[in-house]
């Protein structure tokens, strides 16, 4: 697949404006003011940027442009001292308290940025936490737009040309039929249930309850029912049918066979065993200390089960760590832990959400007792 022309992203960009986001005049006439973050290490990235800028101005809305680069986040992180970094910044918190949307673009440009930094991160996961509440209080609305970034193929061990190739598969995926047509399958069998069961040759037997929590659906667009409901979040790639499970009901072990922790680097076949909700337990045969050291710079419930996911994108394909699109593999599931308050609509407080992705290509999935899931595939 050959990279997207500038029309095509220009007309992504006024779909993902107008349709995702549906930036524009706010009940009593003020128009929405729209934090946009972008990655400028790639220059396509910040071609697709402008555009939405642009896009967003079309509407009315004022803007506020800024840029992200995993080094100087790190070089932030060196030169400020514990005491400045332990105060909540208050640009930060003008913006989670005054924007009405906000909106990244790009990706890490360097996966493992924070290495050897965890301590002082840990420094600003209470910071971390009161932004998260802040804006899921007052129902901000938020878009994580994945964009391939050169850097961030070379990081992950993926060729770029692939790597890119997978991305704008995925993008271009995101309002399809067939993808809308997996959320609904999934969205059906989940709702209104009790106990999710996932079982797997790796020696995976794990058991949720889902009871009473509202399946959500992650199809790239915010709609009414989304609006009223509270859920003001989108990812693109989009393709994915998510719920919060009970935060004390995860009993049992998942083996994880590679997992990428966003600026702490990755593990490979990572088992985990949870009683009455957390993490009992932990073991993993490579990068087993990239997991501690994740744990110890966060706070809150940090280890306890926050999501349950099933991937709905035919056109994702596992990139060796894009969260953004791995967790929207079709014939995946994923589990996370930490927060899951706001849009999860669940009731654990963290300055962390983490993403594990699981092939099923070798499990099943029971709900209530029923196969919804067989050896990846959905019952459809």
């Amino acid at each position: 697949m050959p990279e997207l022309s500038e029309k095509r992203m220009r007309e992504i960009a006024r779909a993902f404006v107008t349709r995702s986001m549906r930036i524009g005049r706010r009940p009593g006439g003020r128009y929405d003011s729209v934090r946009i973050t972008y990655n400028p290490t790639d220059p396509t990235c910040e071609k697709f940027a402008l555009m939405v800028e642009e896009e967003c101005w079309r509407r009315g809305a004022h803007t506020l442009l800024l840029t992200h680069r995993s080094w100087r986040e790190r070089r932030r992180y060196q030169l400020k001292p514990k005491a400045s970094l332990s105060q909540m910044s208050p640009f930060a918190e003008a913006i989670a308290r005054k924007a009405d949307a906000l909106i990244f673009i790009g990706e890490e440009d360097e996966p493992s940025w924070a290495k050897g930094l965890h301590e002082k991160i840990k420094l600003t996961a209470p910071i971390r936490q009161k932004l998260r509440e802040i804006t899921d209080r007052r129902k901000i609305k938020w878009a994580y737009f994945g964009w391939p970034l050169p850097a961030t193929a070379k990081a992950y061990g993926c060729p770029v040309e692939k790597f890119r190739e997978i991305f704008f598969r995925s993008i271009e995926n995101t309002f399809t039929k067939r993808l809308l047509d997996i959320c609904r399958y999934y969205r059906a069998a989940l709702a209104g249930k009790d106990e999710v069961q996932i079982t797997a040759d790796d020696g995976t037997n794990l058991t949720l309850r889902i009871r009473g929590r509202p399946i959500l659906v992650d199809d790239g667009i915010i709609s009414d029912e989304d609006m009223k409901r509270g859920d003001v979040g989108v990812n693109i790639p989009a393709g994915e049918v998510f719920v919060a499970p009970l935060e004390t009901s995860a009993e049992g072990e998942i083996f994880f066979e590679k997992v990428a922790i966003p600026g702490f680097g990755k593990l490979e076949h990572l088992r985990l065993k949870f009683n009455k909700g957390k993490i009992a337990s932990y073991k993993a045969e490579r990068g087993e200390e990239n997991f501690r050291r994740f744990l110890e710079a966060n706070t809150g419930e940090k280890d306890r089960i926050a999501e349950l996911g099933f991937g709905c994108n035919p056109g994702a394909e596992y990139t060796g760590g894009s969260i953004i699109v791995d967790e929207k593999i079709f014939g995946t599931i994923h589990v996370a832990i930490g927060n899951n308050r706001g849009a999860y609509h669940g009731r654990n407080r963290a300055s962390s959400h983490l993403d594990l992705i699981k092939d099923m290509s070798r499990g099943q999935v029971f709900v209530d007792g029923k196969v919804i899931m067989s050896r990846g595939k959905p019952l459809l």
